[in-house]
C-alpha cells in the first residue's frame, strides 16, 4: 500500500525530471545552439515505434511521466480513504473497493489520453507549428496515443467487469 512518504518522493522525482528538462531547454535557447536541429536527429532507428528522434523521445517521456504521475496521485488519493470500516459500510470487501477505485482511476487516466488524442490530427494547428510538426507527420503520435488509450480503457472495462461479477452486480449492467 502506498504511504504518504512514497507518494511525496514520487512527486518530487517527477518535478525534478520536468525541471531538469526545462533547464536543458533554457540552456540550449540561451547559448544560440540550433535546438531543433539537434532534436531532429534519430535516436532509435529500429523498434516498434519506427524512427524516433530526440524531440519525439522527449515528448514521449513527458507524456509517460504525466500518466505515471496522474496514476500515482489518483491511487494515493483513492486508496487513502479505503478502510475495513468504509468497505463494510458498502457491504464489500476491501479488495473489492480497491478494485472499484482502480477501475475508476484507469478511466480517469484514459480521459487524459483522450485529451491528447486529437491534438495531432487538427490541420493547421498552432500547437503543431510551435513544435515544428506538420499534420501528416503527427499521425504517428495520434496512433501511439490511441494505443495507450485503448490499453487503459480495456483495463478499465476488465476491472469493472471483474468487480461487478465478484459483487454479483453483473445482472444490473
Amino acid at each position: 500500500m502506498l504511504n504518504t512518504k512514497t507518494c511525496f518522493v514520487t512527486v518530487i522525482i517527477i518535478k525534478l525530471y520536468f525541471s531538469f528538462i526545462y533547464e536543458i531547454l533554457i540552456i540550449f535557447v540561451r547559448s544560440n545552439i540550433h535546438l531543433m536541429g539537434l532534436l531532429d536527429r534519430p535516436v532509435i532507428v529500429r523498434g516498434p515505434l519506427g524512427i524516433v528522434t530526440w524531440k519525439e523521445l522527449l515528448f514521449i517521456s513527458m507524456f509517460i511521466g504525466l500518466l505515471v504521475w496522474s496514476t500515482s496521485a489518483y491511487i494515493h488519493a483513492m486508496f487513502a480513504t479505503i478502510t475495513t470500516q468504509s468497505a463494510s459500510k458498502m457491504k464489500d470487501k476491501v479488495w473489492e473497493v480497491k478494485l472499484d477505485s482502480m477501475a475508476l482511476m484507469l478511466g480517469l487516466v484514459g480521459n487524459i489520453c483522450l485529451a491528447f488524442l486529437f491534438f495531432p490530427v487538427t490541420r493547421g494547428s498552432p500547437l503543431l507549428r510551435l513544435i515544428g510538426l506538420t499534420s501528416e507527420s503527427s499521425i504517428k503520435y495520434h496512433i501511439w496515443v490511441g494505443h495507450v488509450t485503448m490499453v487503459l480503457f480495456t483495463a478499465h472495462g476488465l476491472c469493472y467487469t471483474l468487480f461487478w461479477a465478484k459483487t454479483h452486480q453483473i445482472s444490473q449492467v
